[in-house]
């Protein structure tokens, strides 16, 4: 094998494992109908559901903190 197609296989490794990474670090979001059944147990003290309901909004806190990532906000106010 060259020395370019094994830094090809590489790189191309690296990416693959990004997009896996990007796409797949976090649960998808729960539906509309989904989500409302959780909150409904968790109002009832259901802590399954309640981690469930956290899991699942992980990406969103995720989004919100990279948004302000950059700026002169400290994290303590988010």
């Amino acid at each position: 094998m060259s020395l370019f197609a094994a830094i090809g296989y590489m790189v191309r490794e690296v990416f693959v494992f990004v997009s896996y990474v990007k796409n797949n670090a976090f649960p998808q979001p729960l539906s509309s109908d989904d989500e409302r059944k959780y909150l409904e147990l968790m109002e009832q003290g259901d802590a399954q559901a309640r981690n469930l309901l956290i899991e699942h909004n992980l990406r969103l806190v995720a989004h919100i903190v990279k948004k302000f990532e950059n700026t002169q906000e400290k994290m303590q106010k988010i």
